[in-house]
């Protein structure tokens, strides 16, 4: 009886260490986009100096946890920002992005005053063209302090060697200063597109003209919830994603996920929507570039580059025109010189 249990036990052990085995590889060949040809991209990368990236992760956890929004981190760009915040409204997004440029000193003055941080004319430049309400974040290292202020022509003062701004040491990021931020986000249609279009800059290129898909995670519940995007660029085939972004976000369908957070993108299913176990389904989009997104680019190559240098061109020569040789003929036909009819006129 014993052995017989024994050999039992054996048996749901083999089985079971098969079945997450096959659980594995179901997942990765259903969470895998379809073979792409090659071809290769390069994506800048995200800042790898560690004490900059705790200062991020600090000032995610205010926006996740505290706030209760979205938070995505963005790669190195001449933007000069480091993550954007998304407003969520119930858990639902609303496609209202607030960008952050996040700093780190190594520690506030003791004494409680105000903080003076300095950054490039360039970063400046860029946000006021594109109207990006963009905020400051200083972390302080010593304390883990946080406080912020907002970034525009207004609190900015401009030097020869770059801008500086004043932080105050009163605005302190926490929990209660969710409704500063609520209230410095514009909500028109217009404002909304123009931040995501300027945010999403250098994704929109590294997608043009890039075979690109969307994977998404969709997780049951009274409301599906949306997660896990793993970005794929490129012809290259490749197990891990280029962009990976912790979303979590409820709506009633992924379309409206799609058209808030990405705007500029147009997009199909790359195959059919694929369950399992009644808890989970992956979504495989193959997106690209809206015909608005493309001339959104090259009109901005085209303002950055200035105004080709080209030459004037020519009027053309109507018929009753008479050229100077013609006029010469003219009067000697007549018998005057043309010295003479200066001397006349």
């Amino acid at each position: 009886m014993v052995q017989l249990l024994q050999a039992g036990i054996i048996a749901i052990t083999t089985l079971t260490a098969a079945a997450l085995a096959l659980l594995e590889t179901t997942w990765h060949w259903i969470a895998r986009p379809p073979p792409r040809r090659r071809r290769n991209i390069a994506l800048p990368g995200h800042r790898v100096d560690p004490a900059t990236r705790i200062a991020i992760d600090a000032v995610e956890k205010v926006f996740v946890r505290d706030f209760k929004w979205s938070f995505r981190r963005l790669p190195d760009s001449k933007a000069g920002i480091d993550a954007r915040a998304e407003i969520l409204d119930g858990g639902r997004p609303t496609g209202r992005f607030l960008p952050l440029q996040i700093g780190l000193i190594q520690s506030w003055s003791e004494d409680g005053s105000d903080y003076v941080h300095r950054g490039e004319n360039s970063y400046l430049d860029y946000w006021t063209k594109h109207s990006l309400p963009v905020c400051v974040v200083i972390v302080d290292a010593g304390s883990g302090t946080m406080r912020w202020q907002r970034a525009n022509k207004e609190s900015c003062t401009e030097r020869a060697s770059g801008w500086e701004m004043v932080v105050p040491a009163a605005n302190v990021l926490d929990a209660n200063a969710k409704l500063c931020f609520d209230e410095a986000i514009a909500s028109d249609q217009e404002s909304l597109m123009r931040s995501a279009f300027a945010l999403d800059r250098e994704l929109m290129e590294a997608v043009r003209d890039q075979t690109t898909f969307f994977v998404w995670d969709e997780w049951g519940d009274t409301t599906a919830i949306f997660s896990n995007l793993q970005i794929y660029i490129g012809e290259a085939e490749r197990d891990e994603p280029d962009i990976r972004i912790d979303y979590h976000l409820r709506a009633d369908n992924l379309h409206n996920v799609m058209i808030r957070l990405f705007p500029w993108a147009t997009y199909s299913y790359a195959e059919p929507i694929k369950e399992y176990s009644d808890e989970v389904a992956v979504h495989v989009l193959e997106v690209e570039l809206r015909p608005e997104a493309e001339a959104y680019l090259e009109a901005e190559d085209f303002l950055v580059a200035g105004y080709p240098d080209e030459e004037e061109p020519c009027a053309p020569e109507s018929e009753d025109y008479v050229t100077a040789q013609e006029v010469e003929a003219f009067w000697r036909s007549r018998g005057f010189l043309r010295e003479h009819r200066d001397k006349d006129e």
